[in-house]
């Protein structure tokens, strides 16, 4: 919008003071006009989706915030671009590290695109289902955004309108309490979905993707009742395998992503030169040492695992299988998966042990769903000693199925092992400094850095 305006002064510049008051912008829209109809707002939509992709979330600095952070993938090459990188695989980060500071400008620029169109939503003439269909879409990622945002840095600016710069220096951080308050608030709306869409209109949100993520917000907050609730009609689609279904880990990795029935929501991409694709450096290739897979081969039950190989440790200039799709000039189309059915079976099978004394069959036949997926036989209950047992056993295949997903490392903090995987690093790294530049673009500067960081 800023390269528009610019475009039109310089136009109004170079015509004659005649011309002036009749100059008006007809082939393209302003920020003005472009929320005031169906279609402006649709246009929306697809830069709110748009900015998921982003090399500062989805299309790169995520893998380092949520996997080089944890044990599976390490970044081993202290020299390179500076150690910004290597900063976050040591715990030595500080408020300046641009890996921080670009994912949260970039986050928050996603909430910006949403407030617009929820905003405008409300005066444009449109069906309900139109409706709905709008809102529910950019309700899901603004609270997917805001997940993000809390589980990496706390608390966070709570922001739901469109704010203009002095707005926004005025803005304070709010409660953890307040933004998972809003969040559940934006996935309840975004439940009004379809549960399905045309083809062509394949890998937008559904109702499927608002439930899931929605349980996943209740697993962290420990409201295990409600993770249930929410995910038994889901489990029920998944057995019945006709919209989704558990699908083996090497039939959807790396080249099926936008078919697979195992896949709720993803991020998507695109080859061909036209912006929408992912570069293959951020998809855990192996340069330098800077993605090294720590995810030991020995976790693996057996060799029948068929997810060991597509995770084993990668040479020079190599992909792990998982994501190791074809690649042309660098640009590789790999889709980034964020809720997948194997995910919803494990909360399914953590929820419904943690409402129980001692573990029970349902809960273990989750479990052995996603272990039979994998090629590995059936646990038996009498493997099981206590809840605490089949509580660890969750952990691992939580560990072992969706690595490399950005879910490892909050798992670690959630199940407050941080102190057990990373003996000796101070606690107060379970949370990030909140980056420099936007204390500095506050007025108030008050209880703004997390506790153990300073501000500069």
């Amino acid at each position: 919008m800023k390269r528009f305006i610019s475009y039109v002064f310089a136009g109004l510049m170079m015509t004659g003071c005649n011309d002036f008051l009749d100059l008006k912008p007809i082939d393209f829209p302003t920020e003005e006009t472009f929320y005031n109809d169906v279609k402006g707002l649709e246009g929306a939509v697809i830069g709110v989706y748009d900015e998921l992709q982003s090399g500062s979330q989805y299309g790169g600095n995520f893998m380092t915030l949520m996997e080089i952070r944890g044990d599976n993938v390490m970044d081993d090459n202290s020299g390179a671009g500076g150690g910004i990188r290597y900063q976050i695989e040591v715990f030595t980060e500080t408020p300046a590290n641009t890996n921080l500071s670009n994912a949260w400008s970039s986050l928050y620029k996603t909430i910006y695109r949403c407030n617009l169109v929820l905003h405008n939503a409300k005066s444009v003439k449109m069906t309900e289902d139109k409706y709905n269909e709008i809102v529910g879409q950019v309700s899901f990622v603004r609270a997917l955004s805001y997940f993000n945002l809390v589980r990496l840095w706390g608390k966070v600016p709570l922001v739901t309108e469109p704010q203009t710069v002095e707005d926004a220096r005025n803005n304070k951080r709010e409660e953890v309490s307040v933004i998972y308050n809003q969040i559940i608030e934006d996935l309840k709306v975004a439940k009004s979905l379809p549960s399905e869409w045309p083809d062509e209109e394949k890998g937008r949100v559904t109702s499927y993707a608002a439930c899931a993520l929605l349980a996943k917000v209740y697993l962290y907050m420990e409201e295990f009742d409600k993770v249930y609730e929410e995910l038994i009609p889901i489990v029920s689609v998944i057995k019945e395998g006709k919209v989704l279904s558990l699908v083996p880990t090497p039939e959807t990795f790396p080249n099926n992503l936008k078919t697979s029935k195992d896949i709720i929501f993803a991020v998507q991409y695109l080859k061909g030169g036209i912006g929408e694709s992912v570069h293959q450096n951020n998809r855990y290739r192996n340069n330098d040492n800077e993605n090294v897979i720590s995810l030991s081969q020995s976790e693996f039950e057996s060799d029948n695992d068929n997810r060991k190989y597509l995770l084993a440790p990668t040479g020079s200039g190599e992909r792990p299988g998982k994501f190791d799709a074809p690649a042309t000039n660098n640009e590789t189309s790999s889709d980034f998966p964020v809720l997948r059915c194997a995910d919803v079976m494990l909360m399914y099978a953590e929820a419904l042990n943690e409402l129980s004394q001692s573990p029970t069959q349902e809960a273990l036949d989750a479990l052995n769903a996603v272990r039979n997926n994998a090629g590995l036989p059936d646990k038996e209950l009498s493997d099981f000693v206590s809840k605490e047992s089949l509580r660890k056993a969750i952990y691992k295949e939580r560990r072992l199925e969706l690595a490399l997903e950005c879910d490892r490392w909050f798992d670690i903090v959630r199940t407050n092992i941080f102190n057990e995987v990373f003996v000796g690093v101070d606690s107060y790294r379970v949370l990030y400094p909140i980056p420099q530049t936007e204390i500095e673009n506050v007025n108030d500067k008050s209880d703004w850095q997390n506790e153990g960081y300073i501000i500069g």
